[in-house]
């Protein structure tokens, strides 16, 4: 028999702490606050992933959610 386990409550971090954590990666968060803008600043990280898409596909259950790259954009802007 394996011993039991609790599941680790997601912690509570600022977008500057989720981006250092997960630099390089996109995240999906839930949000848990804004700034006087109206712009996210906290939340709880629910998924991330390398590819945006594979990202998108994990978060059915989640209907109001912030995904974002951490770190430098991978797009290239193209003139």
């Amino acid at each position: 028999m394996s011993p039991s386990t609790v599941a680790e409550q997601p912690a509570d971090l600022s977008f500057e702490e989720i981006a250092a954590k997960y630099a390089g990666r996109w995240v999906a968060v839930t949000v848990t606050e804004r700034d006087e803008s109206l712009q996210p600043t906290r939340g709880t990280v629910v998924a991330d992933e390398v590819d945006r898409y594979r990202l998108r596909r994990k978060l059915s259950n989640y209907p109001d959610i912030c995904i974002f790259f951490a770190g430098d954009s991978p797009f290239h802007l193209m003139l």
